[in-house]
């Protein structure tokens, strides 16, 4: 993945995704789980207001285990009366329409123009298969190159002959 596809993936600023990477000390790589990790933070910053460090570690949390519950409980206080409660089935159908969304939209054209494909097939079949007549270049390969120069120094000796009964 590119940076952008993981930075779309995440729904999140490439910018933000740089710049937090930097506060946290993290690398960032350009993976599926890396966007499904940074997209959890984010949502938990902006929307929540948890302090950045407290997401990632949340984020990590909730997203470390292979729990089939479906709502996980991230964190809560000690008497229990609060709770961040995360559904995960839910975040995760989220990142997933993300995820594709990048992947097909956000893909990188290659510069320059694409090559015609031939299809696997010898170059002089396809184009007799197009409708060239190739008489002339089945002859021309089947010489020698010494017999091919003679042929060309020939050729150029009769054009100048040419040249100069014009004149």
């Amino acid at each position: 993945m590119t940076a952008r596809q993981t930075a779309v993936a995440a729904s999140a600023n490439l910018k933000w995704m740089t710049n937090s990477a930097a506060l946290l000390g993290r690398r960032l790589r350009y993976t599926p789980q890396e966007a499904k990790w940074w997209g959890l933070v984010r949502l938990l910053t902006e929307n929540l207001g948890v302090s950045l460090k407290a997401a990632a570690k949340t984020a990590t949390g909730v997203l470390r285990g292979n729990s089939s519950e479906r709502q996980i409980t991230a964190e809560s206080d000690p008497s229990g009366s609060t709770s961040l409660v995360v559904d995960l089935p839910r975040y995760e159908s989220i990142f997933l329409a993300n995820l594709s969304r990048a992947l097909l939209q956000e893909t990188a054209r290659r510069r320059g123009r694409t090559r015609a494909r031939t299809g696997g097939r010898d170059p002089l079949n396809a184009a007799w298969l197009y409708g060239n007549d190739i008489s002339l270049l089945q002859t021309a390969l089947k010489r020698t190159p010494a017999e091919r120069l003679q042929l060309l120094e020939a050729n150029v000796e009769f054009v100048r002959a040419a040249r100069r009964a014009s004149k």
